[in-house]
């Protein structure tokens, strides 16, 4: 059984690369993506995409986490909020902005990676506030207000950001979109991995 071919900067096969859809944003919040090893390999997923978009972000796959090196950015929890645990931004010291962490997977799969990490249960955690309808018809939700990575990661920045164009993130999950719904009606499978 042959191999297909794989681009060596998105990881993909080379029928559903990615990098057309890249849009550079250069952000000074950075970003941490804790991504579940079953979403990883979702070609549908949009934190590979996100990653190559920004100037400031970190994909690391597993199931349980160490936290990441003191650098002077606060870390800030990206997830629904928990009435134990504080809200918003701590101030830095440093003066630096926060570093934003997001658990990438379906609700179960972040449920799982915030339970194995016990360092994230004690993140004071980032609410979106009033997100919009999701506009990533290509996979489903359950809900109105849950969104791909990618759409919350820009929401987030924004918020922390709120200089920060977040045009060429939306431009880039237009694309990949598009992209996504091209190779299904080719019957073109996508997987992320062989």
């Amino acid at each position: 059984m042959s191999r297909r071919l794989h681009c060596p900067r998105c990881e993909r096969p080379l029928a559903g690369c990615l990098c057309a859809c890249v849009r550079p944003v250069d952000n000074a919040v950075p970003l941490l993506i804790l991504q579940h090893p079953d979403e990883s390999r979702q070609a549908k997923g949009t934190a590979r995409l996100l990653q190559q978009c920004l100037q400031r972000c970190e994909r690391r796959v597993g199931q349980a986490f160490a936290p990441p090196p003191q650098d002077g950015h606060p870390l800030l929890l990206l997830y629904p909020p928990d009435p134990d645990r504080p809200c918003g931004p701590s101030p830095a010291a440093s003066g630096l902005p926060p570093r934003l962490v997001l658990l990438d997977g379906t609700w179960r799969q972040s449920r799982q990676l915030l339970r194995a990490s016990p360092w994230l249960q004690a993140l004071p955690r980032l609410t979106l506030a009033e997100p919009p309808p999701s506009r990533y018809a290509i996979r489903k939700a359950h809900a109105a207000h849950q969104l791909s990575t990618l759409e919350a990661a820009a929401l987030a920045l924004g918020q922390l950001q709120p200089s920060l164009d977040a045009t060429p993130l939306w431009q880039a999950l237009d694309d990949f979109v598009a992209l996504q719904r091209r190779l299904q009606s080719r019957g073109t499978d996508a997987r992320a991995q062989p």
